[in-house]
């Protein structure tokens, strides 16, 4: 088993870290179609979330923006 992830899967985290919406970020990259209900979305894409891969890929890209735009909670509060 390798710890790279897919390449929707990489984007999946990306467009998570981008919009905050799992669902969205689903929609955006796999080819759903528009009959496919909300809540299936809803469930693939939660299941994507909760991947441990994904996951820490997702902490590892908000980090990085996180660095990126110095915010910082001491920033913030100031």
């Amino acid at each position: 088993m390798t710890d790279k992830l897919t390449p929707k899967q990489e984007a999946f985290a990306m467009a998570y870290v981008e919009s905050g919406n799992a669902s969205k970020a689903y929609k955006a990259v796999y080819n759903v179609n528009d009959n496919t209900s909300d809540n299936s979305i809803s469930v693939e894409a939660s299941k994507l979330r909760n991947n441990p891969k994904i996951t820490l890929r997702i902490l590892e890209l908000q980090e990085l923006a996180q660095v990126r735009h110095s915010i910082t909670i001491h920033t913030l509060t100031d």
